[in-house]
């Protein structure tokens, strides 16, 4: 009689967790980009600036756990791919492949506000770790304070805008007719929350059981961090910006993608800094380099074929390119 051997059990158990994690993220997707287009809603917020603020956040929540705990156990490769791998696949994946399920538009807010701020994120990691070969509790405290601050400036930015496309659609209305019901906070509060919760168990299960068998092959942890981990860390922005871009929700998409981005490069890398600082290698500059050179291409994407808006073909390319940084890393 045939018995399995312990290895393919735990093996099988694995994928079994991981087909669950993808379950989860799902779920977790849908409630989180339905509250917060009612928050969004409700306080007369863009849904741009949604994505940029709670979806973010909500779906920068695994790669922060995980560079907190990488950082934590002394695995600073670890953190360090976590973050860059996850900002290129970002970009090049998600927003490639929610381009290719339906076109992207780009806001002039997007374009004149969050990608410069997303550069400058790259450009101030890159000098805090090139100065002294480490980020330390001080400069993570620095990174934090502007992220705040990009998080302030982007609400007054969002409020504003809100409050603007409000005047204009009351003085073309002609008055008539009862105003419509407004989403109740509570709820929407209570779906962003236990989305985040699922995004969050769900990622764990994906990551853990994923690193644990790319472990068995003996692959190093800067490829594990900006492969696996950051694939899995990134998958609950996937599937927002998936299912945003498959229910029309465009902006969310953009939002969702630019900020966690800026959410990874100055969040992410200085929670863990505040718990012990990181040590840093030299070879994570070309990284956050291409970070900012792809960042800078979306503007670009601006004025070829139709103004403002990334079409199916750019995010055929992104993709490409997405799968030939992963080849690179691994060979490298």
């Amino acid at each position: 009689m045939w018995y399995p051997r312990p290895e393919r059990i735990v093996v099988l158990l694995s994928l079994l967790a991981i087909v669950v994690g993808f379950g989860l993220l799902v779920g977790g997707a849908n409630l989180l980009v339905d509250g917060a287009c009612r928050l969004a809603a409700r306080f007369g917020m863009p849904e741009r600036v949604a994505g940029l603020t709670v979806v973010a956040i909500g779906t920068s929540l695994p790669e922060l756990v995980v560079s907190i705990t990488s950082a934590a156990a002394g695995h600073a490769d670890m953190a360090f791919g976590n973050v860059v791998g996850s900002c290129l696949a970002n970009l090049l994946l998600i927003l490639g492949l929610s381009a290719v399920i339906a076109p992207v538009a780009l806001s002039r807010g997007t374009i004149r506000f969050e990608i410069p701020v997303s550069v400058a994120a790259c450009a101030l990691l890159a000098l805090l770790a090139n100065t002294g070969g480490e980020v330390t509790r001080f400069e993570g405290v620095v990174l934090l304070l502007a992220f705040a601050a990009f998080l302030v400036r982007t609400t007054q930015m969002g409020l504003k805008e809100g409050a603007d496309e409000k005047d204009a659609g009351s003085r073309e209305g002609t008055g008539a007719g009862a105003p419509a019901k407004k989403p109740s906070v509570a709820w929407a509060v209570w779906l962003v929350v236990v989305g985040a919760v699922m995004l969050k168990v769900g990622a764990d299960l994906v990551v853990d059981n994923a690193t644990l068998v790319a472990s068995a092959a003996g692959i190093s942890e800067r490829v594990i961090g900006i492969t696996v981990v950051a694939l899995g860390t990134c998958l609950p922005e996937l599937v927002t910006s998936v299912v945003a871009a498959l229910r029309g929700n465009s902006d969310i998409a953009v939002g969702n993608v630019t900020g966690s981005n800026i959410a990874n490069l100055l969040l992410v890398m200085g929670g863990p800094a505040l718990v012990s600082s990181i040590p840093y290698d030299a070879a994570y500059n070309l990284d956050l380099a291409l970070v900012a050179v792809f960042s800078l291409a979306l503007v670009g994407f601006c004025y070829v074929g139709r103004r403002h808006e990334m079409s199916r073909v750019n995010g055929v390319i992104f993709v490409v390119l997405y799968a030939a940084y992963i080849a690179a890393s691994v060979l490298r």
